[in-house]
């Protein structure tokens, strides 16, 4: 069971942590699930990639529009990235979600699981931006969520 607790959320991590960055967000096994729609996201946003500054790694796209936001466990492993964007006033979009498949509940579970802990992080972010109201969920055209 994922205790909210247990997660910590950073913009970065650091560089020591770049394969299991690339190994959660290039090589996730579930990534094979949607990658018809995670296709169609690149094609729109650009192709992903890890940047490092100052012994510190993140995930963005070509245009620098992206934000990042690390989901780690306590012990600061990454255990998922969320890539965001605020393509339009009243809306942020998460463009890419990936989860490490150890964290995500099984069906027995009463746990909200790790992607709606991410999700209800960046509602929380989006809270605090003026004029964001809805948030649209990762792979779908239409799927949003009210911010207040």
């Amino acid at each position: 069971m994922i205790n909210l607790q247990e997660i910590e959320f950073f913009g970065s991590v650091p560089v020591t942590m770049r394969h299991v960055v690339e190994c959660l967000f290039f090589f996730n096994p579930r990534q094979e699930l949607l990658v018809g729609r995670i296709r169609a996201t690149v094609e729109e946003t650009g192709a992903p990639y890890v940047i490092e500054a100052d012994s510190r790694i993140w995930i963005g796209v070509p245009s620098g529009a992206m934000q990042c936001l690390f989901a780690c466990a306590r012990e600061g492993e990454p255990v998922g990235v969320a890539l965001y964007c605020r393509p339009d006033p009243g809306r942020l979009r998460i463009c890419h979600l990936a989860l490490n498949p150890e964290w995500m509940p099984s069906d027995s579970s009463h746990s909200p699981g790790l992607a709606m802990i991410m999700v209800d992080k960046i509602r929380e972010i989006a809270r605090s931006i003026k004029g964001v109201s809805r948030i649209q969920l990762p792979y779908r055209r239409s799927s949003f969520l009210n911010v207040r």
